[in-house]
């Protein structure tokens, strides 16, 4: 089975339900095309207003029905096997760079909903809730559409942060919002416990050791575990979470490149940009300059 990249995914869909390389918008009919691709490597959300979508997620099956959430963070595996005929639903396909550019500045939600995903990726709605959802992906999908609007990538980044804004308030009103059941393995437990430390210490820990250390397993085990859960080591995800931090921080231009190395806890402003070029192939003040 093939994995499916973005730049990919992009060459197979027309202009109409992409934007750039960064955001790709799909219905019902779009999903059957994916099935034979494993994807990784981007933020997967979908929303299901009718009918069944089949998914397997780091080798665990689900079944997604009506007012069914799914949420698929970048560094997890995801294939898609069957949708229904009757099937209605929106899925978005974003990558980092658009999200740190629709999102900046903005709290998108509880600070333990993204622990929650890990343990599982499947959020069931109200049927009021849904419904203000599937409302805000019309929206969507009407400034996707529009191909020659002058204004169609502010559109699009609007009404997509609309959308997270809403889904967000939606997570901070109901505190009783239904998770699906579902048993856990050890190694989701662990996947989960190690992901909730990363995004608790990323800005002051990035060595393995010390996560290995508060798991109580060796730096070998929680490697092999993330890495077949994943298809990221340890080390790779805990740098995208430096990453995303930097690539927020830097856009706003009233931090100079020196706070932005104390904040994530570098030794100095040039072992920053040393690591920042690794991943990015420029330095932090190109970036700066190009976005």
């Amino acid at each position: 089975m093939e994995r499916l990249t973005m730049q990919q995914l992009c060459s197979f869909v027309t202009d109409d339900k992409k934007y750039s390389d960064k955001f790709v918008l799909l219905k019902a009919g779009d999903i059957m095309t994916l099935v034979k691709y494993y994807m990784i490597g981007y933020r997967i959300l979908l929303l299901v207003g009718r009918g069944e979508v089949d998914v397997t997620v780091n080798g665990r099956s689900y079944r997604l029905v009506e007012h069914d959430y799914l949420d698929i963070l970048d560094g997890t595996l995801c294939r898609f096997s069957s949708v229904s005929s009757d099937a209605e639903l929106y899925c978005m396909i974003v990558t980092m760079d658009f999200l740190v550019d629709s999102l900046r500045d903005v709290v998108p939600g509880p600070s333990n909903y993204l622990f929650k995903v890990v343990m599982n990726p499947i959020m069931r709605m109200n049927s009021a809730d849904a419904s203000v959802m599937w409302r805000q992906m019309r929206m969507l999908d009407g400034a996707m559409s529009e191909t020659t609007h002058y204004y169609r990538a502010e559109m699009i980044k609007l009404y997509f942060k609309s959308f997270i804004l809403e889904f967000g308030n939606i997570l901070f009103h109901e505190q009783g919002w239904q998770i699906p059941e579902q048993s856990l393995a050890k190694r989701d437990l662990l996947m989960s416990d190690f992901m909730n430390l990363v995004w608790e210490h990323f800005k002051e820990k990035r060595e393995v050791s010390f996560y290995a250390k508060e798991l109580c397993v060796s730096a070998k085990h929680l490697s092999r575990v993330v890495k077949s859960a994943t298809g990221y080591t340890p080390h790779e995800i805990i740098s995208r979470e430096v990453m995303g931090l930097a690539m927020q921080l830097l856009r706003n231009e009233g931090i100079m490149v020196q706070q932005i190395s104390d904040i994530l806890h570098f030794a100095d402003q040039a072992a920053f940009s040393k690591f920042f070029k690794k991943y990015m192939n420029m330095s932090p003040s190109e970036y700066r300059r190009n976005f």
